[in-house]
């Protein structure tokens, strides 16, 4: 009879296999950029199951977008393994609170119905302020666990969008008017579920008793106030997957940190540490740039290693302004399509959607056609 977990390891290095392979007990994986993460932290769920060292339903998958989360189980579904609950924080809080408390309350879609009315009566200049970088204030607030009235003394040297005694006061009103519509937002729902399982034993238990294992993709950015829930949900259990990279941490600004990543170990003694290292997406060349810079971000040491055929040499640019940035960019294309390289294979990465309205305009002024993934810079 075939074994039934061998397709499970079909291809994989022997680090992505060997944590694969770790069906039980604290794990943490760091995976390096393009070191084919999804790929082993899934065939590591699906072993999990094929193996029968827990049962589907036993088993909870958090990760950080709906997109990854039905990437996880489209992958599952396709190893044979159906039944997983792979979700987002947000999402598994809510299912969780609604089904165990009952709590019916409306979870606000986004924190610019209740600000917008409020910022309209900051004084000037600063009601111009976007909503949405207030909301962002709140949101940095709440996942450090600080309300209103700890909100100044607690900013640490960071500096919010508008003078901190008014912004405190800004959060003071949202809170208000929050709590008078009967509404709660993201942060508030995992801040009660957590709190709501801590007071109620039975129901914990009764949790524990259906989750006996978990597994937390791109850990490197998770916050206080997600590090809280995951505790609370975990208890003493030890298996605990965790999978990231503390080179990759890109949401300092909600408050998350690297270090629950960096600091697990410690937190789990005798916990399986697994370094992906072999990329899979990026030309020696500019594994070997990357290689000379990750040293200066502190972290883990990990030195990736380069698996395509050589490309070209990397060239690094610096610019004053975003003005000369674009200029640049449109002058090297023209470059290229003169050289004979058709429009189609030339592409741009930019880190903000903002930065393209102007690289747009750049464009289209010389004439170069260009497509702009996810549409327009007005209609994102």
């Amino acid at each position: 009879m075939p074994d039934p977990t061998a397709a499970i390891f079909e291809g994989l290095n022997p680090e992505q296999a060997a944590a694969v392979e770790r069906v039980s007990g604290p794990v943490v994986i760091l995976a390096g950029a393009g070191s084919g993460k999804t790929t082993t932290v899934t065939r590591r769920i699906a072993n999990q199951v094929l193996s029968g060292t827990f049962r589907p339903a036993e088993i909870l998958a958090v990760t950080f977008t709906q997109r990854a989360a039905a990437e996880m189980g489209s992958r599952l579904a396709k190893l044979g393994v159906t039944g997983v609950r792979a979700r987002t924080f947000h999402s598994a809080a809510l299912a969780l609170f609604r089904q165990y408390f009952q709590d019916d309350r409306e979870i606000l879609a986004s924190k610019a119905r209740i600000l917008a009315p409020l910022a309209s009566r900051l004084p000037m200049p600063h009601r111009f302020v976007p909503v949405s970088d207030l909301a962002g204030e709140i949101e940095r607030a709440k996942n450090r666990r600080v309300g209103p009235q700890q909100y100044v003394e607690t900013l640490d040297g960071h500096e919010p969008v508008i003078p901190a005694q008014l912004m405190a006061r800004l959060f003071t009103d949202y809170e208000r008017l929050r709590k008078a519509q009967g509404v709660i937002d993201f942060e508030d729902m995992l801040a009660e579920t957590a709190a709501a399982f801590r007071g109620a034993p039975d129901q914990l238990e009764r949790f524990r008793e259906r989750v006996r294992a978990f597994t937390v993709d791109e850990y490197q950015d998770v916050n206080l106030l997600q590090q809280e829930l995951l505790d609370t949900w975990a208890g003493d259990r030890d298996d605990i997957c965790v999978v990231g990279d503390d080179y990759q941490s890109i949401y300092s600004f909600t408050g998350a940190t690297p270090r629950y990543l960096l600091d697990f170990h410690k937190k789990h003694p005798g916990a399986s540490v697994f370094k992906l290292v072999r990329n899979y997406r990026s030309t020696p060349e500019v594994i070997s740039l990357a290689n000379k810079l990750t040293p200066n971000l502190g972290g883990t040491e990990k030195q990736l290693l380069a698996t395509h055929k050589p490309g070209p040499g990397v060239v690094v640019q610096r610019l004053e302004s975003v003005n000369g940035e674009v200029a640049w960019m449109v002058g090297k294309i023209r470059e290229l399509v003169a050289a004979g390289i058709p429009h189609e294979e030339v592409a741009v990465l930019y880190r903000l959607n903002s930065m393209s309205e102007e690289l747009e305009e750049e464009l289209s002024s010389a004439h170069l056609t260009y497509q702009v993934k996810g549409g327009s810079f007005l209609r994102r």
